[in-house]
């Protein structure tokens, strides 16, 4: 190494640099005494920048205060060849997974002693801090807290916090009012419970349980020139709309419905199926193409959406904070909120909303105004369903799964999985609407008594 001009630290650094794999065993000797080899190096003052760049940029551990033991282990005389190299290769894993922590940790640290620094030099040098305060604000942090963390600079100040909440707020409801007033954007909505535990629970004061509603704007895309009137439909919706006294003319989607139950006849019937090159594909009806959206949450609502006349609240209070509504309501901005009068609105939730809506609906057609008569709900189901609800009613799904798929009943009221839920529905709504055309058959010739 004289010759060559080259230190232990060099050399160790230039092997652990390499990739050949003649060193790898070496490599591997190397990474498990790190700590020892640091520790013996760094005794030499020419050697420190070279076991830094070592520990920083191949071990990225330096063994650092409060971190994870990553030392060698020790190992018994007596212990036979095969015990010793499985327990090698047991504490090597730990060591590499110790020093990852570790190497984290360090990375943790240094940026936070590196903020604390800027922040103390400069005020405006405060992403950390920031971050810390607004966490804590959301975390219910006692102010005292805070106060002791903005003192010792890991956090911006309470007034910086309430400040920085504020503006926040602010900038959410103005991107609110920006979507929705476009009238091209959804709603999606449900319920969420929160348990306010008392410290000492008492007979007058056990705590207190809130249930309130939290909803989001979805965007649509793919809205242009070309299908603006599919939203702006809503007149047109409600001559189709069957509690109207005179429907005008047969919807277009009931001639989408009407393929699909001929395809279900078509595909699940032997003795139907050479009709499927006359089936063809279903009629595009105004497509709007899948894309990948952003969502903008809205403020929770104090409202217990599971009640029919809460979720009138609901809609009324997603309206006002997107800045729309009836021009002839006494809340209604004439020179900022739009008018939705001949707009559908795209509502998102579970079933249960589904049927607390459609009861609104139906009490409401005597009324004059195509907002209080909630003709501009187009509601659109979630995912969730739950096949055990109404387990005594013959016709529910749990019954049908019962008698389609009997081995699977235990699954399906506990975790059934998505996939196994999408065969489940597809098989109930096929099995239910050939039931329908044998009904139909038979009402044309008794002696049909089957689809074969």
């Amino acid at each position: 190494m004289e010759e060559n001009d080259f230190t232990p630290a060099d050399f160790i650094n230039h092997i652990i640099g390499g990739t050949e794999l003649c060193y790898e065993s070496v490599r591997n000797s190397l990474t498990m005494k790190v700590v020892r080899i640091c520790a013996a190096l760094y005794r030499e003052e020419h050697s420190h920048s070279h076991v830094t760049q070592w520990a920083m940029t191949i071990e990225r551990d330096l063994g650092e205060f409060g971190g994870d033991d990553i030392g060698g282990m020790v190992y018994e005389d007596n212990m036979d060849e095969e015990a010793n190299g499985t327990f090698e290769k047991q504490s090597g894993k730990h060591q590499c997974r110790a020093a990852e922590r570790n190497a984290a940790l360090l990375i943790i640290r240094t940026v936070v002693m590196i903020s604390i620094c800027l922040q103390t030099s400069n005020a405006q040098c405060n992403l950390l801090q920031g971050w810390l305060g607004f966490f804590m604000r959301s975390a219910c942090v006692p102010e005292k807290v805070v106060e002791v963390f903005t003192h010792v600079g890991l956090s911006i100040s309470l007034t910086s916090i309430h400040n920085a909440v504020s503006s926040i707020l602010k900038e959410i409801s103005s991107k609110i009012k920006c979507e929705v007033r476009t009238l091209q954007a959804g709603f999606a909505y449900d319920n969420f419970n929160i348990q306010f535990k008392a410290a000492q629970p008492m007979l007058e004061h056990q705590g207190s349980f809130v249930s309130t509603t939290s909803a989001t704007i979805i965007p649509l895309y793919g809205i242009n020139d070309d299908n603006a009137d599919a939203l702006q439909s809503s007149a047109q919706l409600w001559d189709w709309n069957s509690h109207n006294p005179s429907p005008s003319v047969l919807p277009v989607m009931t001639e989408a419905f009407s393929w699909h139950v001929h395809a279900i006849l078509v595909n699940q019937v032997e003795g139907f199926k050479h009709f499927t090159k006359e089936l063809d594909e279903p009629d595009t009806v105004k497509r709007i193409p899948l894309h990948k959206t952003t969502q903008i949450p809205c403020h929770a609502m104090n409202i217990k959406q599971s009640m029919t006349d809460r979720n009138i609240e609901v809609l009324n209070s997603l309206f006002r904070q997107g800045g729309i509504g009836d021009p002839h309501e006494s809340g209604f901005d004439v020179e900022h909120d739009m008018d939705m009068l001949e707009h559908i609105i795209l509502i998102h939730s579970d079933l249960l909303t589904k049927e607390r809506l459609d009861t609104v609906f139906n009490s409401r057609q005597i009324e004059h105004t195509p907002k209080n008569r909630f003709q501009y709900v187009i509601f659109l189901p979630g995912t969730y369903i739950q096949p055990k609800e109404g387990q005594d009613d013959e016709n529910s799904l749990y019954q049908h799964t019962a008698v389609l798929w009997p081995e699977e009943t235990g699954k399906m009221v506990s975790k059934p999985g998505f996939q196994r839920v999408h065969n489940v529905i597809h098989h109930d709504i096929w099995a239910s609407m050939l039931d329908c055309w044998r009904i139909e058959a038979e009402s044309e010739n008794q002696e049909w008594s089957t689809l074969e």
